[in-house]
């Protein structure tokens, strides 16, 4: 393993966070919040985050020599990993400082949630918060959303070289996604002009709705992130505009979309587009969810109202199935089979190479198509059967994989409900939480129920909960592959 190389990468990503906190300075600059008794001006917690990133980055950066043409993918896991954390460590200081967290766990949950997308909250009261806190929580969604090394690759030309190991180790389902351009700072810049594109339009999509500007960009920022970071208490439902919903509904639709699609999309090859079986059992999901939850909530309510259940269950079925975590109604009071589906919903996700979080829509299809194969084979023992999706046949190991990471999601999931378990904390809480975790979706059932609050969690397991969305995020073999001595030796 070389770590100079892990360093010196990880320091050229802290600058690359220091440059981002100007934003979040320029905020707070411009609304002078007074700071809490005992802390610090959101102001002064950004100016000393932004020259202790600098400083360390530069440290970091100077001090170790790259290396980066000769990384191998155990490099690229190991270096992934370590940004992530410290990006998130980092992150989470301002949050700290300025007291909008006033113990450092609480801090770094908030700052994982955000960078990972997951959009669990430890805040109370978060429409108190100043402005710059806000931003910063929005806008670390949205970094992350798209990912903060293949952002690197977009701007800096030096990690072009030999940077495809971190290009592959970040990008969840990242298979389907890099043959977009031959060249992978070709194919980072693509991405990211599709994704500020997606960016811009939203926003001024939402101003045209009503929204102001600084609300418009802090919810833009969550929706095309699929992240679910509001800078309000009541998430989007405080709004109760159905034109605002329609629109974070069609841009969180967006962007549980493979963004190789969006590629197809923008040069008009919607033929190629529609023929694409993740885009069509993606969308037949939503579909079919929004359907069954209409009708679900229309039996329950009192007066039978179809078209306020069909709004309710669009918005909430599409920000469960992409991971974002918006919510305008709270579904831990709908009948316990729509809950049930709600869970089911979350575990799935969207497509892969997009920026929601969760198993994926093409690894389901495979897992699907696995257990037919199996099924077959019961029947003619002797035949020999290829799971194909559309026109391509799954490599073995590719499905070694995905049956192997089913029980690994499955398998955390279940330790990390247990062990909160131990802790005191309920059942349906605690299984929802691992799930809403792990999966990087937010909002779960119970006491984290639809606004994702996880502040009634004792302090270990958020610990526990912080290690679920890394895990998550990093699609779990990044970081356990970390675990093993074999990635540490020459």
């Amino acid at each position: 393993m070389n770590i100079q190389a892990i360093l010196n990468v990880v320091g050229v990503l802290l600058i690359l966070l220091s440059g981002l906190l100007l934003a979040p300075l320029g905020i707070s600059m411009h609304y002078d919040h007074p700071a809490l008794e005992g802390f610090i001006s959101e102001t002064s917690a950004f100016s000393l985050t932004f020259a202790a990133g600098l400083i360390s980055g530069l440290v970091l950066w100077k001090l170790f020599p790259s290396g980066i043409e000769k990384l191998r993918d155990r490099e690229g896991f190991a270096i992934v990993a370590s940004s992530w954390m410290a990006m998130s460590v980092f992150g989470a200081i301002p949050l700290y400082l300025t007291g909008a967290c006033p113990d450092y766990i609480d801090a770094l949950f908030e700052s994982v949630s955000g960078f990972t997308t997951t959009g669990a909250s430890i805040l109370i009261d978060i429409d108190a918060l100043p402005h710059g806190i806000l931003f910063w929580r929005n806008l670390m969604q949205w970094v992350g959303g798209m990912g903060i090394i293949l952002l690197s690759l977009a701007i800096f030309p030096m990690l072009g070289i030999g940077s495809f190991h971190l290009f592959k180790a970040e990008i969840p389902g990242g298979a389907t996604v890099e043959q977009t351009q031959p060249r992978l700072a070709e194919t980072a810049k693509v991405l990211w002009k599709t994704y500020l594109a997606l960016t811009l339009i939203e926003i001024f999509a939402l101003r045209f709705a009503g929204l102001d500007f600084f609300d418009a960009v802090c919810h833009t920022f969550s929706t095309v992130a699929t992240g679910g970071f509001s800078p309000h208490n009541g998430s989007v439902g405080v709004f109760d505009n159905i034109y605002i919903e329609a629109i974070i509904i069609l841009f969180m639709f967006f962007g549980g979309i493979n963004f190789a699609l969006h590629s197809q999309m923008v040069r008009r090859n919607f033929e190629g587009v529609f023929k694409n079986p993740e885009f069509r059992a993606y969308c037949s999901m939503l579909i079919i969810g929004i359907l069954l939850v209409t009708w679900g909530l229309t039996r329950v309510s009192p007066d039978g109202d179809a078209g306020e259940a069909f709004r309710n269950a669009a918005f909430t079925v599409v920000s469960i199935n992409t991971t974002t975590g918006f919510v305008t109604d709270d579904f831990n009071l709908w009948p316990e089979y729509l809950k049930l589906l709600i869970l089911g919903i979350m575990m799935v996700g969207g497509c892969s190479g997009s920026t929601s979080g969760s198993f994926k829509v093409i690894r389901l299809i495979i897992l699907i198509k696995i257990i037919l194969r199996e099924l077959k084979k019961l029947v003619h023992p002797r035949a020999i059967f290829h799971v194909k999706v559309g026109n391509k046949t799954i490599d073995p190991d590719d499905l070694s994989n995905v049956a192997a990471l089913t029980f690994l999601f499955l398998g955390i999931s279940a330790l990390s409900a247990m062990m909160l378990s131990f802790m005191g904390v309920d059942f349906t809480t605690a299984i929802s939480a691992s799930i809403a975790s792990l999966f990087n979706i937010g909002p779960g059932l119970g006491a984290v129920g639809a606004m994702g609050n996880y502040a009634a969690i004792p302090a270990m397991g958020k610990g526990i909960l912080i290690a679920c969305m890394l895990l998550g995020r990093l699609e779990i073999y990044g970081i356990l592959l970390l675990l093993l001595p074999i990635a540490w030796r020459k």
